[in-house]
């Protein structure tokens, strides 16, 4: 096993040379990482590098002192320069001390990388003797034991305590706060990476994270499942509370700004509960679980902290049927002011009750079965609908906040109310206003007198273009709608006829009756048999 030590300023280089090397060949494992030549230094004693890849051009100590330096004290390692285009000065300097070759950082690859360092290993006089783990191996070891760690699979503490001594985890026994950590727009990512890539994403989270939790006295960070990852940290010997909550910010800062900076991602948190003892997080961990979900109410880069954040009740429901019969009728008529109004508060209360992403999604798909069916009824196009032409079925994935749903939910119903508008009768704006009122009011004690003030023209007037332009008669047109509606309720499940001629607009209940059969050819209750 030969150990490789990467030294590098910039942490993307480091990562991507980090899982070049570890999908290379299992005999080479890289034991360690440093930021400048200063920092290489104070490590080469401790971690016994064989082999050194070196940036040239770093802060505090450069690659072409590093060079000299590690020549002079430990001679039988052997030293790759890295370089870009113009650091010629710098590769040439580093060759005369002591350096075997250059790699151009651009051209890094494991073919490349393979064939140079099958080339090192005639050079390397390894001492026998056993080594330690690859660092893949500590990384998956590592990785286990926060599982097993979470999953309250360790029986005693004493367990517990051997491992984290066993694979070098700086991380006390008591006093311990889980962090979980989740990736942003996961589905979509998801949806647009191979496995491959997706491995990559995982290995660079955890590598720039764990590594920026090296500078801090305590911590590990593990990937758990997909999109989340849990940190997490321990403060025995901190009593002071606001230090803990400045360490904790101050991490969560560094992490999402080196995630967004080389990874282009975001990520949210949620800081859970201090821990008395290690072996009681579980707890702990499973509360913030919970708590991160409900980063679908608030937006993405979002710190949540369980103790201020309530759990949702898990209960599934869909639309309340009252509300579904109310959007139903009003999409028809083209109101789309009182079918917005329905909707913003309906988001509002999903806001306000936290319901689960489960529940919520219930509900978005009774909302998107409305507009399928009153678009397939009025044949509307679909495509001159459907919000910013992401379709229904990538909604749920393409969206990550409530603010989202109801956005594009609103902007639904505002085309679909627009073309059923346009398909109105009436060619004037007084017949088409008309015809508005009349589909607003329905179930109001209107009449043409009442339309007519309201547009601002005569009765008389009013009457005559009317008919004209819609080959009906005023009250003829508006018992026709009303009839139409009562018809739509009943097939909507609603079998109370006092209250589906109240709702339609009528007044007296044997009048009802009598347009009905006119306009139906039977009563409502021989109509209504065809649904029993």
């Amino acid at each position: 096993m030969y150990n490789i030590l990467i030294v590098d300023d910039e942490v993307l280089v480091r990562t991507h040379l980090k899982l070049l090397l570890q999908n290379l060949s299992n005999e080479f494992t890289v034991c360690g990482e440093a930021t400048n030549g200063l920092s290489a230094l104070e490590k080469i004693p401790r971690i016994q590098p064989d082999i050194i890849f070196s940036d040239m051009r770093m802060p505090v100590m450069d690659g072409l002192e590093l060079c000299r330096q590690v020549k002079n004290q430990y001679p039988d390692i052997q030293i790759i320069a890295l370089s870009n285009y113009d650091d010629y000065t710098y590769v040439r300097g580093a060759l005369k001390n002591g350096a075997l070759d250059y790699v151009l950082k651009h051209k890094l690859n494991e073919e490349y990388l393979l064939s140079l360092l099958t080339e090192l290993k005639k050079n390397l006089n390894v001492q026998s003797g056993l080594k330690s783990f690859p660092n893949r191996t500590v990384s998956a070891l590592r990785e286990k034991f926060v599982n097993d760690l979470l999953g309250e699979v360790f029986l005693s503490e004493k367990d517990i305590e051997t491992n984290i001594r066993f694979l070098g985890i700086n991380l006390d026994l008591t006093h311990l706060i889980p962090i979980i950590l989740s990736v942003d727009d996961y589905a979509r990512i998801e949806q647009q990476n191979n496995l491959n890539q997706k491995n990559i994403l995982n290995f660079s989270i955890c590598n720039i994270g764990n590594e920026i939790l090296s500078k801090y006295p305590t911590g590990i960070l593990a990937h758990i499942e997909k999109e989340i990852y849990c940190i997490l940290l321990s403060f025995a010997s901190e009593v002071s509370q606001a230090k803990i909550e400045g360490t904790i910010n101050s991490l969560l800062q560094q992490i999402s700004s080196n995630y967004k900076k080389y990874l282009n991602i975001s990520v949210s948190f949620c800081v859970g509960e201090t821990t008395g003892h290690i072996i009681d997080i579980s707890h702990s961990y499973t509360r913030a679980l919970e708590t991160i979900r409900l980063t679908f109410y608030s937006d993405r880069q979002s710190i949540l902290r369980t103790k201020s954040v309530p759990i949702p009740p898990s209960d599934l429901a869909g639309l309340d049927y009252s509300l579904e019969k109310s959007l139903l009728s009003l999409a028809q008529k083209g109101d789309y002011e009182k079918a917005e109004e329905i909707i913003q508060k309906l988001f509002q209360n999903m806001a306000d009750q936290k319901e689960n992403r489960s529940s919520v999604q219930m509900k978005c798909t009774d909302l998107l079965s409305i507009i399928t069916r009153i678009s397939k009824k009025n044949k509307l196009d679909l495509n001159k609908i459907i919000a910013d032409k992401i379709s229904p079925d990538q909604i749920f994935i393409q969206f990550h906040t409530m603010a989202q749903f109801s956005e594009w939910f609103l902007d639904c119903f505002l085309n679909m109310c627009r073309e059923i508008k346009l398909q109105l009768p009436g060619d004037s704006s007084y017949v088409k206003s008309a015809i508005a009122y009349v589909n607003r009011d329905y179930s109001k004690p209107i009449s043409l007198q009442s339309i007519a003030d309201e547009i601002g023209i005569s009765i008389g007037y009013l009457s005559t273009i009317f008919k004209n332009e819609t080959g009906h008669g005023f009250t003829d047109y508006l018992n026709s709608l009303r009839i139409s509606t009562a018809v739509h309720l009943m097939e909507l499940g609603e079998r109370d006829f006092h209250k589906i001629a109240e709702e339609c607009g009528f007044q007296d209940y044997a009048y009802f009756f009598k347009v009905f059969k006119k306009r139906m050819g039977t009563t409502p209750k021989t109509y209504l048999r065809r649904f029993e």
